[in-house]
C-alpha cells in the first residue's frame, strides 16, 4: 500500500471511529441511525469541491472536540440544574401568569392522542435535542465545507448554551404538566424533588431553539431531499414539546426567536475576515500534512527537477 493510500485509510478509520463514538453517547438505536443515514443522501449536492485529504486532518480534530463537548455536556447540565435548584432565587416566576393565558398550553395539539402517536412523539422528544443537532453537524462534515461546518456548530449548540443560561437563571417557568398537575406524558419515574428540577428551564424552549436553528440552516441547502427530511424532523421536535404537554406556546415562540438570533450571530461570525482566514488555513494545513506524511511534495519536486534536466539535456 502506498503512503498516500495508507494515510487516507488512517483518516477514514479515525472519522468512522469518532462518528461511532458520537452515536454511543446516548446509545442511539436503529431509528436514530436511520435518521442519520437518510440525512446523508444527496450530500454531494452541497459538498465543497476540495479533496478529503485537505479537509480531513483538521476536520477530524474539530469533530472530535465537538464529540467531547457532547460526551460531557449532560453531566455538566445536571450540575447546572443542581446549582439552580440549590442556590438560585429566580427574579421572575411566570408559572401562574403563563397558565392563565388562554390556549397557551396548546390544547389543540392533544385533541387526538392514541398510544402509538404518544410513543412516537416520546421518541422524537427524547432524542431530538441531540439528534437534530448532530445529523446536521455530521452532514456538514461530509460536505467538506469549513464555513458550513462552523455555522451549524455555532448556531445549533455552541452559541445557544452560554446565551440561554441567563434566561434560565432569571426566569422560573416550568413544564406545563408540572404547573397544571397533570400526568407526565414522558412517563418519567421521578420523585417530587426530581420533578421540580426536571421541569425547570422552559423559557425559551431549548428543544425548540436547537431544532429551529437546524431548520433555518437546512432550508438553505441545495439537496431537496435533505431540506424535506431534516426540516420535517425539526418541525416534529417542536410539535412534540406541545403534544407532550411540556412547553407553552409562548416559550416555543421565544425559542424560535432565540434560534433566529443565534443563526444570525453564527452567520456574522462565519462571515468575518478572521473566520475566512481560519478556513483558508484549515484547508491549507490539510494539504501540507498530506505532503509531509506521504512525501508527495518531495516526489513532485524531484520529478520537476528531472524534467528540467531532461529538457536542458535535450
Amino acid at each position: 500500500m502506498s503512503a498516500r493510500k495508507g494515510y487516507m485509510a488512517l483518516l477514514i478509520a479515525a472519522a468512522a471511529a469518532i462518528i461511532f463514538a458520537i452515536t454511543r453517547v446516548e446509545n442511539w438505536g436503529i431509528f436514530c441511525l436511520l435518521v442519520l443515514a437518510l440525512t446523508l443522501i444527496g450530500v454531494r449536492k452541497d459538498a465543497k469541491a476540495i479533496s478529503w485529504a485537505h479537509f480531513l486532518p483538521l476536520g477530524l480534530v474539530m469533530l472530535f472536540l465537538f464529540y467531547l463537548i457532547y460526551h460531557y455536556a449532560n453531566p455538566m447540565w445536571h450540575r447546572v440544574i443542581g446549582y439552580q435548584t440549590e442556590n438560585l432565587r429566580h427574579i421572575f416566576n411566570w408559572n401562574k401568569s403563563f397558565n392563565a393565558i388562554p390556549l397557551n398550553d396548546a390544547p389543540f395539539f392533544r385533541l387526538w392522542q392514541p398510544d402509538w402517536l404518544t410513543a412516537f412523539f416520546r421518541w422524537v422528544y427524547n432524542y431530538g435535542f441531540a439528534l437534530s443537532y448532530w445529523v446536521c453537524v455530521i452532514r456538514a462534515f461530509f460536505t467538506k465545507d469549513v464555513q458550513k461546518f462552523g455555522r451549524y456548530s455555532l448556531a445549533g449548540y455552541l452559541l445557544q448554551v452560554p446565551l440561554i443560561l441567563p434566561f434560565y437563571n432569571l426566569i422560573l417557568l416550568q413544564e406545563v404538566w408540572y404547573v397544571q398537575g397533570t400526568p407526565d406524558l414522558l412517563a418519567r419515574d421521578l420523585t417530587p424533588e426530581q420533578q421540580f428540577a426536571t421541569a425547570l428551564n422552559c423559557f425559551p424552549s431549548m428543544h425548540t431553539s436547537i431544532a429551529f436553528a437546524g431548520f433555518l440552516l437546512v432550508i438553505r441547502e441545495k439537496s431537496l431531499w435533505y431540506r424535506w427530511w431534516v426540516g420535517s424532523y425539526c418541525i416534529l421536535i417542536i410539535i412534540s414539546t406541545m403534544y407532550l404537554n411540556i412547553h407553552w406556546i409562548i416559550d416555543v415562540l421565544a425559542g424560535m426567536a432565540f434560534a433566529y438570533g443565534c443563526v444570525k450571530l453564527a452567520d456574522w461570525i462565519v462571515g468575518t475576515s478572521g473566520y475566512a482566514a481560519f478556513a483558508r488555513s484549515f484547508e491549507a494545513l490539510g494539504g501540507h500534512l498530506q505532503r509531509r506524511i506521504t512525501g508527495t511534495g518531495a516526489r513532485q519536486a524531484s520529478a520537476s527537477r528531472d524534467a528540467k534536466q531532461n529538457s536542458l539535456g535535450g
